[in-house]
């Protein structure tokens, strides 16, 4: 893949924006262009396993939780509205990862279990995107990776708890 431009912003950017700081946009755009980077390459990696990154990381929440889990907080933890996890977790079910459980207490509730198959879809996937994440992240040395999880998690606090 070729070298991208870099994000420039413009040598006005503060007449033009007052108040708006140059640096926390490029910045911005830059962890979204890094965003969007690892999306694509991670895209491309289970493609072959007919997933999408939403499917794959379902597949991966089922497999980390050990036990089913409801509909709505297989939604939550993909930052994605009931009605898109329903069509997702339908696709899933009819390729054979996933099944649908009755809920022991509430038979309004669903709980959805990984397969045999699904857990299996799951490891082989996981083990090929987590081998390449490891050569994308050689880029940067050991104590950087952790330099740089430290401060998106500081970013992520301070998102979280803004109100602007």
């Amino acid at each position: 893949m070729a070298n991208q431009n870099p994000i420039q912003i413009a040598p006005d950017f503060t007449d033009r924006y007052p108040g708006a700081s140059p640096r926390a946009t490029e910045t911005a755009m830059n962890i979204v262009r890094t965003a969007d980077l690892l999306l694509k390459r991670i895209a491309d990696l289970i493609q072959p396993f007919g997933l999408s990154p939403s499917s794959g990381l379902a597949l991966g929440i089922l497999a980390d939780a050990g036990s089913p889990l409801p509909p709505n907080q297989i939604a939550e933890r993909l930052i994605i509205s009931r009605a898109t996890v329903t069509g997702l977790l339908d696709s899933l079910e009819r390729r054979g990862y996933v099944r649908r459980l009755p809920h022991s207490s509430d038979r309004r509730m669903l709980l959805i279990e990984l397969t045999d198959a699904g857990r299996q879809v799951a490891h082989e996937f996981r083990l090929l995107v987590h081998q390449h994440q490891k050569a994308w992240h050689a880029a940067l040395n050991e104590q950087e990776q952790e330099q740089l999880i430290a401060l998106l998690h500081r970013l992520q606090s301070a998102l979280a708890d803004s109100k602007s």
